[in-house]
């Protein structure tokens, strides 16, 4: 491997681990900027999710071509433009109206970066024929444990922020990182090993067909798209009415300013940085060629399920944490891992498309997800729809288990 601060390996963990942990950060300060400051109730939330992926969802797919027949180092650094202005604009007004647009933003950079990285590094370092698949794999989560590892030291300085200053301005600060992190990468990442589509005389449109042929002739990618749909249907309602459930209660036992609920719910993003990091080093020492990747997700939906029933059942401020530190943990420790699953059946020429077709069908499973969950709050409670979101954690788990047999 190659040494110095253009080696992939090392951009790929430290720099994108570094953007991951400070959107810790930033969904911290959201969180407390919706709940707590603006008011919002469930499908307010909802609406601000559904926002996000309906504008993954139009762009994943476009984004991810353009990434294999342009350039990968390109569409990442337009990502962390457009996500750092989103940061800021997220937290500019305090009218709803006015920050929901930020939403979609936020979702058009994301499909910028959105396979883009695990491409980029895959054909760097597969180009110089001493890595393979299944250190791609373990790269996908040391990126993720270098993550949590900056979230660690991003969260209590988001919290310091938010005290000593405001909420507001804490999201600010998350911007004006995620745009200092694109300078560093238009100055340290390199394409040695990638070829543009348009070189080979392929468009567009030849690009996204032979993607969608690839999704669809591989039995393992089927059903990968079948356990994506059905975690994301769970996640987008736990991830918008769990934070609502847990600091209602809080607020209940009479915290209410948004300092207070910016240090309560912090701790908590800390509690369940140090639960995900414990959770990734299992899962990398576990983690085998072959089906270890799905055995893995298997075993990571099922703890995910019984974590968020637990959390989704009480009252107790203790026991929803217990629980959502289960079920959110294995989920943070699970992202990569279904990634790996997807590169390791993606062709180079469009593994940036197959990624962006993965990520069409999470906003996909999302949006249908957050319309569900989010009415199934307004008309019985926010605690009915957190149990159906973990039955769908469950049901990902028993798909999964298809692919093994494949």
């Amino acid at each position: 491997m190659r040494s110095g601060r253009t080696d992939p390996a090392r951009i790929f963990v430290r720099g994108f681990g570094t953007a991951e942990g400070i959107e810790w950060g930033f969904w911290l300060v959201l969180t407390v900027f919706w709940i707590v400051e603006l008011g919002l109730g469930p499908l307010e939330l909802v609406l601000l999710g559904i926002v996000l992926e309906v504008s993954v969802l139009l762009a994943e797919t476009p984004t991810g071509v353009v990434a294999d027949l342009q350039s990968r180092k390109r569409s990442l650094i337009i990502a962390q433009v457009v996500m750092g202005l989103s940061y800021i604009w997220s937290v500019a007004s305090l009218n709803f109206w006015v920050i929901l647009p930020a939403q979609a933003l936020v979702g058009i950079g994301w499909t910028f970066r959105s396979g883009a990285d695990t491409a980029w590094v895959t054909d760097e370092l597969k180009g110089t024929g001493e890595f393979d698949d299944d250190d791609v794999e373990q790269l996908l989560l040391q990126r993720h444990r270098f993550a949590i590892l900056v979230a660690l030291i991003v969260v209590p300085l988001t919290m310091a922020i938010g005290v000593t200053t405001s909420v507001r301005w804490a999201g600010v600060a998350m911007g004006v990182l995620y745009l200092a992190m694109a300078v560093w990468f238009q100055l340290v990442m390199r394409e040695d090993h990638f070829t543009p589509g348009k070189e080979e005389g392929r468009g567009f449109g030849e690009t996204l067909k032979e993607g969608v042929a690839v999704v669809r002739g591989r039995p393992r990618l089927r059903v990968l798209v079948a356990v994506i749909v059905l975690v994301d249907f769970g996640a987008e309602g736990v991830d918008r009415l769990g934070y609502k459930h847990f600091l209602d209660n809080v607020t209940a036992s009479g915290l209410s300013e948004n300092q207070d609920s910016i240090v309560v719910l912090g701790i908590l993003f800390i509690v369940l940085a140090l639960a995900s990091l414990a959770v990734n080093a299992a899962a990398s020492r576990v983690l085998t060629e072959g089906h270890g990747v799905v055995r893995l997700a298997v075993a990571l939906l099922a703890i995910a399920a019984i974590g968020g029933m637990i959390a989704a059942v009480t009252n107790i401020v203790v026991v929803i944490a217990i629980g959502y530190m289960m079920q959110d943990s294995v989920r943070e420790a699970l992202w990569p891992v279904l990634e790996g699953w997807a590169n390791r059946d993606a062709p180079t020429e469009v593994r940036a498309t197959v990624h962006s077709l993965m990520g069409q069908t999470t906003s996909l499973g999302e949006i249908g997800g957050a319309l569900l969950l989010g009415g199934l709050a307004e008309a019985f409670s926010i605690q009915v729809a957190l149990v159906i979101g973990a039955l769908f954690f469950a049901a990902a788990g028993a798909s999964s288990v298809k692919a093994i047999a494949r």
